[in-house]
């Protein structure tokens, strides 16, 4: 599995190029579709599906573009998927001319999402948003903005739930502690560096 992350947009959300050979994911486009489709026609790779983490705008404002350019289904949790419709508040912090993705398919806790050799399983991760999810792979974790290195997603936005977020980070902490999660922002770090170092994780 070969994992390229390029920090996209204002916010710097990290959207992840995922690939095995030459089928690969995306994760969370959250702007600069230009910069994406360029690193993913340089590798001359073949994407078969866009993967969203959660509707907040910062990860999805890419991906009706990345969608138009591939032809391929973009999938998010089934409690998100109103807000990449309809982004409602978030309208004001957005780019102008954004375009809600056309085939936008809805995600459960225990889904399967594959390309080629990569097989993701979809972790409900409710917290930070409703719907909220995980993407993972024996000893990956996409954790989207629910784990960080050294913090966790805010909960004042609407939709947030300080309840919902302990109990989504307990399944994380549940995972081998060599688990590797790339979260939505900032640097990569463990399941286990998190466990001994992040105040949240108890």
């Amino acid at each position: 599995m070969d994992i390229s992350c390029l920090a996209v947009g204002y916010l710097e959300t990290n959207c992840y190029i995922v690939s095995s050979g030459l089928d690969c994911l995306v994760i969370d486009p959250g702007d600069d579709a230009g910069e994406i489709l360029s690193v993913i026609r340089d590798k001359g790779l073949r994407v078969h599906a866009i993967l969203i983490t959660h509707g907040h705008f910062d990860h999805f404002m890419a991906a009706g573009e990345l969608q138009k350019a591939f032809g391929v289904p973009v999938y998010i949790g089934k409690d998100d998927a109103d807000l990449l419709r309809d982004p409602g508040w978030m309208s004001e912090y957005m780019s102008p001319g954004y375009t809600a993705p056309r085939d936008l398919r809805t995600l459960s806790d225990g889904d399967t999402v594959s390309a080629g050799e990569l097989s993701f399983q979809v972790m409900s991760a409710p917290g930070h948003s409703p719907g909220s999810v995980c993407f993972y792979s024996p000893g990956v974790l996409f954790s989207g903005d629910l784990l960080f290195m050294g913090s966790i997603g805010r909960t004042d936005l609407p939709g947030g739930n300080s309840i919902a977020i302990r109990e989504s980070l307990a399944k994380v902490g549940r995972l081998a502690d060599d688990t590797a999660v790339y979260p939505g922002h900032g640097p990569s770090t463990t399941v286990g560096e998190e466990k001994t170092s992040n105040p949240y994780m108890d």
